[in-house]
């Protein structure tokens, strides 16, 4: 195993280790803040995102990494945001937080990520190819041309946000505060472009493409970089959990275990239609303020709130006065 292979198990082990103990996960981060106004994960996002703002443009001056866009997709980042957004509930959790559960010891997320994988394949290398190809070059043809130098301008948004995040409410989710998960996140998005690029791989974090490569690759691309990063966000999950106590497997029944399979393939559809997730384009590709990128995470927020209303609507009792 390269040096600059194992970079990637490196970055993998800490955000599942993160995201273990700050709770990071934007299934429930955007479903509390429509259902319960709570909006102490979603700090921690935003706050990874804007010190990614700040950072990640002296990355590329210093020569350590070189700026790449996420694929831009007007119709697909919509209809495949909206997607992924409303599979989350259903999965138990967005693209990173099946991987992390699965450290914890949670079979049903297990079944997420198989499905998210398979889902994912389908679209990228197997039979719904061309359904992909039609949803993403439906609509207008928009290039990120005109942006690609948008990064520059991001260290001034960054700074505005981390100073208006600094003064907002104390808070915690998992045994975290938002503030050190969202340092912490931030910190590992802004070293994944260096430590990636030494595998010539140039770019941040991204779930999707490890995933996929496992099912598909599993022997021939066993220690490339994106598989890599994925394999090691379960492994750092488990060693956050282990401070815990000891980590026992979770029982699931049939009818859970399909539900999480069909919201896994949701996940990994949508993924593949909007060219990204939660990860490589909100943590990624949002910090060098890409348009596909802006357009995916609003659409992924978008479909979760949708979701998280309808299953409100759908328990309230007929009558109750909610």
């Amino acid at each position: 195993m390269s040096f600059a292979a194992l970079t990637g198990l490196l970055v993998g082990t800490g955000y599942g280790y993160i995201s273990q103990r700050g709770a990071f996960c934007m299934n429930s981060g955007f479903r509390m803040v429509v259902t319960d106004r709570n909006t102490v994960k979603v700090k921690a996002y935003v706050l990874a995102i804007a010190l990614q703002m700040v950072a990640v443009p002296l990355v590329f001056a210093l020569g350590l990494s070189k700026p790449t866009y996420p694929a831009m997709f007007p119709i697909g980042a919509v209809a495949g945001g909206l997607l992924f957004g409303a599979s989350m509930r259903w999965a138990g959790g967005c693209a990173a937080g099946v991987w992390y559960k699965v450290g914890a010891g949670s079979l049903g997320a297990l079944t997420a990520v198989l499905g998210m994988a398979i889902g994912a394949a389908a679209l990228e290398l197997g039979p719904l190819v061309g359904l992909r190809a039609t949803v993403q070059s439906a609509g207008p043809s928009v290039s990120d041309l005109p942006f690609d130098a948008s990064w520059v301008w991001a260290p001034v948004i960054g700074v505005v946000v981390v100073l208006f995040l600094w003064r907002a409410a104390p808070g915690r989710a998992g045994a975290w505060s938002w503030r050190r998960t969202g340092l912490g996140m931030g910190l590992l998005g802004i070293l994944a472009w260096p430590l990636s690029s030494l595998a010539a791989r140039d770019f941040g974090m991204a779930v999707v493409p490890g995933t996929v490569t496992l099912l598909t690759e599993p022997l021939r691309r066993l220690l490339s970089w994106d598989v890599l990063f994925v394999l090691g966000i379960p492994l750092g999950a488990f060693i956050a959990a282990r401070r815990s106590g000891p980590v026992t497997v979770s029982k699931v029944s049939t009818a859970s275990a399909a539900k999480h399979f069909v919201g896994g393939l949701g996940l990994g559809v949508g993924a593949s239609l909007a060219a990204g997730c939660t990860v490589g384009h909100g943590l990624t590709g949002v910090p060098l303020l890409a348009p596909g990128s802006i357009l995916a995470i609003v659409s992924i927020f978008a479909g979760s709130a949708i979701s998280s209303l309808w299953a409100q609507r759908s328990a309230t009792p007929v009558g109750s006065g909610r």
